[in-house]
């Protein structure tokens, strides 16, 4: 009866952080998720509920949280593949932010590629795609790379008439 129980509620929760992600609710997915990942640790086997939170975690810009759910990602072909995607963009956004604050060289460099705007730019700029101005660096006069305060960075991405922000360290 006690292991209905769990199950019940494994797939109760795995319902809600799933709601949230399908409504977009990607901030409320990732702090939900994770912290049912911290509550629960028996969640940190089931690939499908931590895939869902990481990639929330992800679409809300949260990449510190999400390379935390991304290392015990390894039961299943799909868990590892979210988990290298993940680990790839968190490794992007490291070197982004080297190349803003201490003017590191990624020229030529190759990481995996993902229709993600950090994959974007980054493949953009490590071969040499992109224009500066000032301290910004322009790709496809779309997305807008700068230094934001000491240890972040900002990417803009415009878009016709709108426009969004992006703020990361």
């Amino acid at each position: 009866m006690r292991i209905l129980l769990v199950a019940l509620l494994f797939s109760s929760l795995f319902a809600d952080v799933y709601t949230l992600y399908k409504n977009k609710n990607y901030p409320k997915a990732c702090k939900v998720g994770s912290y049912m990942l911290y509550k629960k640790p028996a969640l940190k086997k089931d690939d499908n509920y931590q895939s869902v939170v990481a990639l929330a975690c992800v679409k809300a810009d949260m990449l510190n949280a999400a390379i935390k759910i991304a290392k015990t990602l390894t039961h299943t072909k799909i868990g590892r593949n979210n988990a290298s995607y993940v680990a790839s963009l968190f490794l992007i956004k490291k070197l982004l932010l080297q190349l803003v604050h201490d003017k590191i060289d990624i020229a030529n460099l190759s990481l995996p590629k993902s229709p993600h705007f950090l994959s974007i730019v980054f493949e953009n700029i490590s071969h040499g795609n992109f224009t500066k101005q000032g301290d910004t660096y322009v790709v496809d006069k779309k997305y807008f790379l700068k230094p934001y305060q000491q240890d972040k960075f900002m990417i803009t991405i415009r878009d016709n008439n709108s426009s969004q922000t992006h703020i990361f360290w």
